[in-house]
């Protein structure tokens, strides 16, 4: 049996096989399609969603309920004699409010983190915080390995249209309507556990070099390991990874969808990258 099993949620969007490997617990966030409730990476297929991301009469997402984060709590207390449990950032969800709810009601110990990020930002933190249990760390080291990752890693987001923001309630059809006229595609970021417009670009081919920039700019010393996020966009990931590989002198780089739950504010061909650029963590 583990010492401490480790859990995250779906908007994470960690790669299956990382999954796998170092033995993660999901609990899935919700989309809701035309009243229909669907859980992220349980019954919610992704072709499906794409489908219907245009045509819905509505589209949101919600976060876990009590119940779904009580099951993942339950299996994991079958491996493990304690659970750390990291969630997207409080400011953008309740998901971190939900996992303190369900906390309560198990005679389990359960550590609940707001990664005060997002994407796969939080799922560095994640696999960290997996790979130190793995090495039979203690609650106190993995929550500091976690705050070490947080502190070292960031999340850059471009968007290729704004309908998306518009139609999740993100932005007003005024602003929508200016930026389209001037092009404009926004690069979003996390400040101070906030996701918020970090750059504008004219282009999104612009947007995406730019993506490279801000990298190698919050990393300028270090060969930071990086997860090239995308929205449906596989294609387009590689071709971003290849441009990636060629600027940068990176660790590691890899793809990673991008979760519904995050789809849902930018749509399909969203393109990001996840950075970390600390030593806790080897892929």
């Amino acid at each position: 049996m583990e010492r401490i099993a480790i859990v995250t949620d779906s908007s994470a969007g960690i790669p299956p096989e990382l999954v796998r490997k170092l033995d993660l617990e999901i609990v899935p966030i919700g989309v809701q399609i035309n009243q229909q409730f669907y859980r992220e990476g349980v019954d919610l297929v992704r072709e499906h969603f794409y489908a219907q991301l245009d045509s819905a009469r509505s589209i949101s997402t919600s976060q876990p309920s009590p119940g779904d984060f009580l099951e993942v709590y339950r299996r994991a207390a079958q491996k493990a004699k304690e659970i750390i449990s990291i969630h997207v950032t409080s400011k953008g969800s309740g998901t971190v409010s939900v996992a303190n709810l369900a906390k309560n009601q198990l005679d389990f110990p359960v550590t609940v983190v707001d990664s005060k990020t997002a994407g796969m930002a939080q799922g560095f933190m994640a696999l960290a915080a997996a790979q130190g249990a793995k090495q039979g760390r203690s609650r106190d080291e993995i929550l500091e390995i976690i705050d070490r990752v947080r502190q070292q890693s960031a999340v850059f987001v471009a968007v290729p249209t704004l309908k998306y923001l518009e139609k999740s309630g993100r932005i007003s059809s005024a602003k929508r309507m200016i930026a389209s006229v001037l092009s404009i595609k926004p690069i979003l970021g996390v400040k101070d556990g906030l996701v918020d417009v970090v750059e504008k670009a004219r282009s999104y081919p612009r947007a995406l070099q730019r993506l490279i920039t801000l990298v190698e700019e919050s990393f300028p010393l270090e060969r930071p390991q990086l997860a090239i996020m995308h929205s449906g966009a596989y294609q387009e990931a590689l071709e971003l990874k290849a441009n990636v590989e060629e600027r940068l002198d990176c660790a590691k780089v890899f793809l990673a969808e991008m979760g519904a739950s995050l789809a849902v504010h930018g749509g399909q061909g969203m393109l990001g990258i996840a950075a970390y650029g600390g030593q806790d963590l080897k892929i």
